[in-house]
């Protein structure tokens, strides 16, 4: 979808990225099923480089963003329902995403234990359903607001902002 506003553009395109990092997580547990995958495997290594980085830069990145430049204005706009609700999905995404991008590292350093597999497969499984789930309602309702409430001045200041803070 393309938006009129660079900043709903923008985390469009992040949410894009932040879905392919989460078929990409869900493919490997897939593949894996109940064994352990080889992490000296070069696609199986990509994917858990992957989802460190994306969590610990993008996915911390994005949040923050949206809860110091969006969120507020949106409360100041009288919209706090929805920046509260999404702020709420933050903090308890970003814990679990913290934890499962140390437990990629981790088996990046040695491989998936006998318990850390499951573990891990848990808690990613989790965090891909709070994702996708979060991504939707942001895609729904938060940046069709941004649509509606930005103008153009302050669209291109917040896009401003928002490539600075990445």
């Amino acid at each position: 979808m393309d938006y009129s506003r660079r900043t709903a553009q923008l985390l469009h395109e992040e949410h894009r990225a932040s879905i392919a990092m989460i078929e990409a997580l869900e493919e490997l547990i897939a593949r894996a099923g109940r064994t352990a995958p080889d992490t000296g495997e070069a696609q199986i290594r990509g994917i858990l480089e992957r989802i460190s980085a994306a969590i610990e830069s993008e996915v911390r990145n994005h949040f923050s963003f949206e809860e110091n430049e969006l969120f507020t204005r949106l409360e100041e706009f009288g919209d706090s329902g929805i920046a509260g609700h999404l702020r709420e999905e933050h903090r308890a995404i970003l814990p679990l995403g913290e934890r499962v991008a140390a437990m990629a590292g981790a088996a990046l350093e040695g491989g998936f234990s006998q318990s850390g597999w499951p573990q891990f497969k848990a808690a990613a499984g989790e965090l891909i359903e709070r994702m996708l789930a979060h991504i939707q309602k942001e895609e729904m309702a938060l940046l069709p607001m941004l649509e509606e409430l930005l103008d153009p001045q302050t669209d291109m200041q917040l896009a401003e902002v928002h490539s600075r803070t990445q």
